[in-house]
């Protein structure tokens, strides 16, 4: 009879139950002292993994764990948003304020974090300390750099010194500064109610690349460098607005042709005609003629609306 997970995981659960940490060697031993032995690699860290992740148990070194206590149990984790304030009826702080609740509020609950802006935090230390001190201890910092604001960006690099997870935001429409202009940044635009969703999908995908500091909870067999895929996923993202944005530029290009051959094939027509209804008479002699002209024209009508 095949092992299961299940049993697997039970067994590990029992050789963990005294609160003593143990080996993955020690645990092995333990499954074959029980009678577990027909198992494969990728059962075993599969299972280490899944008692992990449901704070079962616990990984206090490599290779090496425990069973989790009461004590164990992760406080939530705060993300500090950083980006321009302003004053009160401003238009700085109406975009900051709409953002925050509409787009990064939402997105931290959903993921597990506290969302925090300086403006929100009681705290008896300066407002500088209380600023570093949370881009220092922040599992996650999201930083807007909508308007070029100077202590976002001094902000900005001083997280990125630390190399911690730190997620760039701008508004729609907005230049990057040249010597920064390399950074991946994801675009929002407040007035687009579709677009709101996206970004908040974009942002969480990206935090779900993050590790944030949590044991490495992974076997030889089953090692994966999530920082690769937190470097990739922007550069995704940016290629896919790219391809938005030539499409648009495609469409735009097409429309101005057609105009302008419309325009050509009509200069001789008398003003009182209707302009679309003298092109029919122009172009449907033609495509009688040629049945192949008449299913190409078709073919672009229907990539031109499905561009548009």
């Amino acid at each position: 009879m095949a092992i299961t997970s299940s049993q697997i995981q039970e067994a590990i659960l029992n050789c963990l139950r005294s609160g003593t940490s143990r080996t993955t060697r020690e645990i092995k031993q333990y499954l074959e002292s029980s009678g577990i032995r027909d198992y494969t690699p990728g059962q075993f860290s599969g299972s280490i993994n899944t008692l992990c992740r449901q704070k079962n148990i616990k990984c206090v070194s490599r290779g090496t764990y425990r069973i989790m206590s009461p004590g164990d149990r992760p406080e939530k984790k705060v993300c500090f948003v950083v980006s321009p304030i302003g004053d009160d009826g401003s238009p700085t702080r109406d975009n900051a304020d709409k953002l925050f609740r509409h787009i990064l509020g939402p997105v931290c609950r959903a993921c597990g974090f506290e969302a925090l802006r300086a403006d929100q935090i009681n705290d008896t230390d300066s407002i500088t300390q209380t600023i570093m001190d949370k881009l220092a201890s922040a599992e996650l910092v999201i930083a807007d750099i909508t308007e070029h604001n100077p202590n976002v960006f001094y902000e900005m690099g001083y997280r990125k010194c630390l190399a911690k997870p730190l997620i760039h935001l701008k508004r729609k429409g907005e230049v990057i500064p040249f010597d920064v202009n390399t950074i991946r940044t994801i675009e929002y635009d407040l007035t687009d109610l579709d677009g709101v969703e996206a970004v908040k999908e974009r942002i969480q995908n990206t935090i779900q690349t993050f590790s944030f500091g949590q044991e490495d909870t992974s076997s030889p067999e089953q090692e994966v460098d999530s920082s690769l895929f937190s470097n990739i996923l922007p550069t995704l993202y940016q290629i896919q607005d790219s391809l938005e944005e030539l499409k648009g530029m495609v469409s735009k290009r097409e429309n101005e042709v057609i105009e302008t051959i419309m325009q050509t094939s009509l200069k001789n027509v008398p003003r009182e005609e209707d302009p679309n209804l003298a092109m029919m008479k122009l172009l449907l002699p033609k495509l009688l003629e040629s049945p192949e002209m008449f299913q190409n024209l078709m073919k672009l009508s229907d990539a031109v609306k499905k561009v548009n």
